[in-house]
């Protein structure tokens, strides 16, 4: 298939499409419409520009997607995790893992349990960020970060590679156990831990392949940083992550020792991290044992590393008090979708095409998952064999659809018309369980001749949510409608 024609496709969402379309071929982005024309504006722009990054497999590298600075030609770790999930819901599932595979089957004792921070179209070490086995750029948070990004996109696809290929598990396994011994990240050993680590003969702190070749946080200009908040967060996330993988694999005993540590990191936080006479998070931790304020509070909702709603809020508004590259803005999103903060996040949407450097991929990667996942909630689950759906506009009167969506072994179709009705349609290649959600306190759900009752829930802000599990076959799609009896 052409660029040409994906772009088409992209373009076409304002179309009168039926539930029950085709499933797409590879590359073929979802459809998408919405009485919100701005919405589908966003939509329209992001899906272009994203899919102008994306690349066949004619390159030596296989298939691979834009996921750097544009025209450096390559991928790096922290990018790709951050667009995996738009990558996915464009129909780049075959890009995700074969990416993916080339970080995790490069990871080598010779890097001190690193693999290659970027790699470009052919199939090699960025020459920016790596000379040799001993001089290379590597941000710490990757490992881990990369981690959380598979078990997502196990979620997504259930492909079960990610959970039992060897090359994978093998990734997993040397980034929680050697990986956090050769570099002193354990909860017992990381606030100790010095600022440079696993050192060259020659080390020569002004040169960048030596000094930043495992910088301990996604921060790269901050001078005297040991540890970063969002190192810790990363970690957490990490081993909460595993932690499920391994109870799908059965590994019940690992499974809890990897929760156990993901509470010991989000301990360090929630006592050692927390200020509270300012009510923030702190974000740096230097080699003087001092800590300072910058960079960092976004990946805390990130990687899911706080737990108590009020510090939820207050992290949400320390970052609506500050201006932030689109690094950072491309992620904004999704997670004030998440969070409850939706009008915030709308704004932040729609502004996304229209701001300064708004071509890094990463950005029009975050507006697809900000408006599939974030304003329509559609959230996906192999493990549970579920599709969990919520209306997020802050306006309860539009309408959004998104068509033939890739999950699972197929994709699903979904209309919100309105807040409090949504139809959904799964051809998957299994029976699911619909979490239908609607926002609002609502006793029961109407689908098809049947009712199911709610449970309510509250987000971070205090909206209530109200969901029920709906049994859908696949080939067969039900309306939903919330009930106040």
């Amino acid at each position: 298939m052409t660029k040409k024609t994906t772009m088409a496709l992209c373009l076409g969402l304002s179309l009168n499409f039926a539930f029950g379309a085709v499933l797409p071929q590879e590359g073929q982005g979802p459809l998408f419409r919405s009485t919100d024309k701005q919405l589908e504006e966003t939509f329209n722009w992001a899906c272009n520009m994203a899919m102008s990054y994306a690349h066949d497999g004619n390159d030596p590298v296989g298939y691979w997607y834009e996921a750097a600075l544009p025209q450096r030609g390559a991928f790096c770790m922290r990018d790709v995790c951050h667009q995996s999930v738009g990558a996915q819901i464009l129909g780049l599932a075959r890009h995700n893992k074969n990416m993916l595979t080339h970080f995790v089957e490069n990871i080598s004792e010779e890097k001190d349990w690193c693999t290659y921070w970027e790699i470009n179209r052919y199939n090699q070490p960025a020459p920016i960020d790596y000379k040799n086995d001993n001089e290379f750029w590597y941000n710490l948070c990757a490992n881990p970060d990369v981690v959380q990004a598979c078990l997502k996109m196990y979620e997504w696809t259930g492909d079960k590679d990610y959970l039992e290929d060897t090359r994978f598990t093998n990734f997993y396994d040397k980034s929680l156990d050697e990986y956090i011994t050769r570099w002193q990240l354990s909860p017992e050993e990381i606030m100790s831990r010095p600022r440079f680590m696993n050192l060259p003969e020659n080390f020569d702190p002004n040169y960048n392949f030596h000094a930043c070749r495992g910088i301990a946080s996604y921060v790269e200009n901050f001078h005297g940083l040991s540890v970063g908040v969002d190192l810790i967060a990363s970690l957490y996330a990490g081993y909460t992550a595993h932690a499920r993988m391994a109870l799908m694999n059965g590994q019940k005993k690992r499974a809890r020792k990897d929760k156990k540590t993901a509470e010991a990191y989000r301990n360090l936080l929630d006592t050692q991290w927390w200020d509270a006479a300012h009510n923030r998070y702190q974000t740096f931790w230097t080699e003087e044992h001092k800590f300072y304020r910058g960079e960092g509070i976004p990946f805390l909702l990130w990687f899911g590393a706080v737990s108590r709603p009020e510090r939820i809020r207050a992290s949400v508004e320390d970052i609506l008090q500050k201006e932030w590259n689109v690094e950072n803005l491309s992620a904004f999103p999704a997670l004030l979708y998440r969070y409850g903060y939706l009008s915030d996040a709308y704004r932040i949407l729609v502004s996304l095409p229209h701001v300064d450097r708004c071509e890094y991929p990463e950005v029009s990667f975050g507006v697809i998952e900000g408006i599939v996942c974030g304003s329509a909630g559609i959230l996906p689950s192999a493990s549970e064999s579920s599709i969990g759906t919520c209306y997020r506009l802050a306006d309860k009167g539009q309408d959004i659809e998104v068509g033939r969506l890739p999950v699972f072994d197929g994709h699903i179709t979904l209309r919100h018309s309105g807040a409090a009705k949504s139809r959904l349609e799964n051809h998957t290649g299994r029976k699911i369980t619909w979490k239908a959600a609607f926002p609002g306190a609502y006793s029961k759900v109407k689908a098809g001749k049947k009712t199911y009752k709610t449970i309510q829930t509250e987000d971070a802000k205090g909206n209530v949510t109200s969901t029920a599990s709906i049994p859908l076959e696949n080939g067969d799609s039900l309306t939903a409608e919330a009930l106040k009896i």
